[in-house]
């Protein structure tokens, strides 16, 4: 198991609501242990297993949900 903690820039985010949306539907991929998305800073972290998802699938999911994901430089 290799762990591992990303940010993603996610724009469109407007209330708590929208950040729970995120929050559910990144969650429910096989891999993923956290996640804490921000409708106020635009920012959402992932705590994943690295083995089994990647930065690709979390953004095909935030997208998905109707929202604008990419990695964060930091």
């Amino acid at each position: 198991m290799t762990m591992k903690t990303r940010r993603f820039v996610t724009t469109g985010m407007h209330c708590p609501s929208c950040s729970m949306l995120i929050q559910m539907d990144v969650s429910d991929l096989d891999g993923v242990t956290d996640v804490m998305s921000d409708h106020r800073t635009g920012l959402t972290e992932v705590v994943y297993d690295d083995d089994v998802t990647g930065p690709e699938a979390i953004i095909a999911t935030i997208t998905k949900a109707g929202y604008g994901a990419a990695l964060d430089s930091e």
